[in-house]
This record gives C-alpha cells, structure tokens and sequence, in this order.
C-alpha cells in the first residue's frame, strides 16, 4: 500500500482508494440505525459486561461516563486505565441478575484477584449500593 500524496482542497474518496489500493466498505456492511438509539444511563449505575480483555467473562461494571449514545465502563475491581466504550444497544451489556438468569457466574476482570470472597464482596457492594432497572435496556 502506498502511502497518499496530500493535496490542497477537495477529498476525493475515488482518488485515495485508487491511490492506496485499498477498497471501500459497502453500505450493506453497516448496521447503525439512523436514528441513534436513547440513553438513559446515569453515572453510577451498575451492570453485567463482557470483559474487553476476556470476553469469555462477564462481570460487574459501574457508568463511568456518558457520552451521547456510548457508555464509558469500568470494571469493579480494576481501576480507569482499563476503562471502555460501549453503545447503549450492545449485546454485550446487560442489566444486573442477567448472567446468573442464563447459568453464568460472574468473573473478576482478567488480572485481578480471583478469590470468590473478593468477587462475592465485590458482588455484594455493587448489588446493594447500586442497581440498574431492566428498563434501560433495549431487550
């Protein structure tokens, strides 16, 4: 792949794929509503999601931070350099409880403690202190 020459004014996405080599993503490929979906999160709030770094776990995470459509997360127990964006409508979020429902167990995030008394004082807090109602959910 050659790298592009820049040039002054117009962008001409026919010319730079030529000029890369490269091919366009068709339409058919994006699955985006046009219309982004509602979010109805608040900071603080807690629920069940995939491990980014093992997405063979799920475990519990906290709202960190809201950002129009996309949930900025936190996995209890790990601290914000390990922090991630998800949309509202992902499948690899879900409200406290759902794991448990469909015969998973919740997992500390990869890296962090694994003693079940951790994870069950982990559980507990964020159970107590915190919960998120089903309704925030598109399900």
């Amino acid at each position: 792949m050659r790298k592009p020459v820049p040039q002054k004014g117009h962008f001409s996405w026919e010319k730079y794929l030529k000029e890369t080599g490269t091919i366009a993503a068709p339409a058919s490929c994006f699955r985006q509503s046009l219309t982004p979906p509602v979010n109805e999160f608040k900071a603080g709030m807690k629920l069940e999601a995939q491990d980014p770094r093992n997405t063979t776990s799920t475990c519990i995470a906290t709202v960190v931070g809201l950002t129009g459509s996309r949930l900025r997360l936190r996995l209890d127990g790990s601290d914000n350099k390990n922090d991630f964006w998800r949309l509202v409508d992902s499948s690899e979020i879900q409200p406290i409880g759902s794991c448990e429902k469909n015969g998973g167990m919740l997992q500390p995030p990869l890296g962090e403690d694994t003693s079940m008394n951790l994870i069950n004082t982990v559980i507990a807090k964020s159970v107590y202190n915190f919960s998120l109602t089903f309704s925030v959910f598109c399900v």
